[in-house]
């Protein structure tokens, strides 16, 4: 049921009520005493009872269904106080579990390097990552799943807020035996007769694939994979090259087989890496704590948005 009354008209009652005098509770709470009479009058005739006696020279005596409000108010109040100080306290506090998430080709280098550095800096919160592509990200936002994700600048609407912490410039894994696996750069009209092995995750297989669109060539995709693992072991295995865009370039596949990372020649773009929640949590101060951390953490990894 929707109250008939405000916490003005119960604060104006309960000042008047210890006062005993409307002219004092104006006083104390710094209104004018037809306000007063104005909030004690309306909460009467809201609820069809008396709760004070008007007497001009012993000014307000509460009547027994005035003392009753008094006790019920007063601790509703108290409890409306209450409210307002621990919500005042809870935007300057930082969660207790902050849930994040994370693109799952960036996950293993920077899920490491901004969970330790919030714990460090956090030591009584925790952040929680969980990692998937860009569509589940997406998703779990706006679902309260998680809280903020770690990603790519691609493909996130309008309805999210994204903050770039750096870029990561696109670059090419080749065969140890391949021609140009020594070469300084890659041209992609070099390669475009090779098989291409393509790292298909939704949004980000899109932008590999807009490369070859800038270099106006098309790649003869050989095979789709969504595990970067299983594009760097296809490569060290001599079955085609393939592009990524990730903050590391080691040079070694899961088995221990070494392949060659060169980086591209031309003039392509580099993927922004930043931080997506949505507005309100954007403007929380949980989010500027774990962005102050992130921000440390990547500053040496990523290069300058």
């Amino acid at each position: 049921m929707e109250p008939r009354f405000t916490l003005r008209q119960i604060r104006y009652f309960l000042a008047a009520a210890r006062a005993g005098s409307v002219n004092q509770a104006a006083f104390d709470v710094n209104i004018s005493a037809p306000s007063i009479s104005a909030a004690i009058s309306q909460v009467e005739e809201q609820y069809n009872i008396q709760l004070f006696v008007r007497h001009h020279s012993h000014g307000l005596l509460m009547t027994e269904d005035g003392k009753a409000f008094f006790a019920v108010a007063k601790a509703f109040y108290d409890h409306a106080e209450q409210l307002e100080s621990d919500a005042q306290g809870m935007g300057k506090t930082i969660s207790s579990i902050v849930n994040a998430g994370c693109f799952v080709t960036l996950a293993p280098v920077i899920i490491p390097l901004i969970a330790t550095g919030f714990a460090r800096t956090h030591p009584t919160s925790r952040l929680s990552f969980v990692e998937g592509h860009q569509a589940w990200l997406l998703g779990a936002l706006r679902d309260g799943i998680i809280q903020i994700a770690f990603t790519y600048k691609f493909g996130m609407g309008r309805d999210l807020s994204f903050e770039p912490l750096g870029e990561v410039e696109p670059y090419c894994i080749l065969p140890k035996t391949h021609r140009l696996a020594d070469a300084d750069r890659i041209d992609l009209k070099e390669i475009s007769d090779d098989p291409m092995i393509l790292l298909d995750l939704p949004k980000s297989g899109e932008y590999y694939l807009s490369l070859f669109d800038i270099a106006q060539i098309s790649p003869k995709i050989a095979h789709r994979t969504t595990s970067p693992e299983v594009a760097r072991v296809m490569v060290a295995h001599g079955l085609g090259y393939s592009i990524l865009a990730m903050p590391t370039r080691h040079k070694f596949a899961i088995d221990g087989t070494e392949f060659a990372v060169r980086p591209l020649a031309g003039d392509l773009p580099n993927l922004c890496v930043g931080m997506l929640a949505t507005a309100e949590t954007a403007s929380s101060h949980t989010y500027n704590c774990v962005r102050k951390v992130a921000k440390t953490a990547l500053a040496n990894l990523l290069l300058p948005s």
